[in-house]
């Protein structure tokens, strides 16, 4: 086989990678799930503003881990 054919040639596939990225972004979704929590608290006891954005947008991240790990493996 040429250099040239070498670099053109397709790599080879993974079994199933679907498992294991969808395990690794619910235990994402988890971890900032405990994370939103533990800032909500921190915004409620509290008058800064910035632990608020943070539970919010750690919430957002979370439900995104979550609909990309029962979605995806849909479109497969």
């Amino acid at each position: 086989m040429s250099p040239s054919e070498e670099a053109v040639s397709m790599p080879r596939r993974v079994a199933s990678p679907w498992a294991s990225t969808r395990r690794m972004l619910c235990v994402l979704a988890v971890a900032f799930l405990a994370t939103a929590t533990a800032q909500a608290f921190l915004a409620a006891s509290t008058t800064e503003w910035w632990p608020g954005v943070l539970a919010v947008t750690f919430t957002a991240a979370a439900g995104w881990c979550l609909a990309t790990a029962l979605t995806s493996a849909d479109s497969r």
